[in-house]
């Protein structure tokens, strides 16, 4: 069996903008999904003030020396209507070269321990409806459909 070729780990303070770019790539990736998005947009200072956050998840995958992968997810609970909190998988990204690894699989592993050890009852994400790479990942982790988010445009 070969050696796994990556490490899952908390994200840093110092991989704040590897994180950032990472980030504005998958904006960047998205826009074929949703016009609203400007691809030229360059996120800045987005993970830095989250990375000692108590109820946030920030992790990174790390190969052959540098980040090639992370995700953002944090716990949310609105008092008296949930009885228990949430975690909402905000963000997930592995850079092209490293896909089909197990790399995506890893995190999410990472982020579901997390979501577990602070007492959430279930994970949500929001995936765009014409991702079909993401709807493939997401189901065969046992992900189901539980709603639908929809949006019209104004003219």
């Amino acid at each position: 069996m070969m050696e796994k070729e990556y490490i899952i780990r908390k994200a840093r303070m110092e991989d704040t903008n590897t994180l950032d770019a990472m980030l504005t790539e998958l904006i960047g990736y998205e826009t074929r999904y949703n016009s609203n998005l400007d691809a030229s947009y360059q996120v800045q200072d987005n993970y830095a003030r989250l990375v000692e956050e108590p109820g946030c998840a920030l992790l990174v995958a790390e190969a052959e020396g540098r980040i090639v992968g992370f995700l953002y997810g944090f716990l949310y609970q609105i008092p008296g209507m949930h009885v228990k909190p949430m975690a909402l998988l905000d963000a997930l990204f592995v850079s092209e070269p490293y896909r089909g690894r197990g790399i995506a699989t890893a995190l999410f592993s990472a982020f579901r321990r997390f979501a577990a050890e602070k007492g959430a009852c279930r994970i949500e994400l929001k995936v765009m409806s014409q991702n079909e790479n993401a709807l493939r990942f997401y189901e065969k982790l046992s992900f189901q459909e539980c709603k639908k988010y929809m949006t019209l445009d104004c003219l």
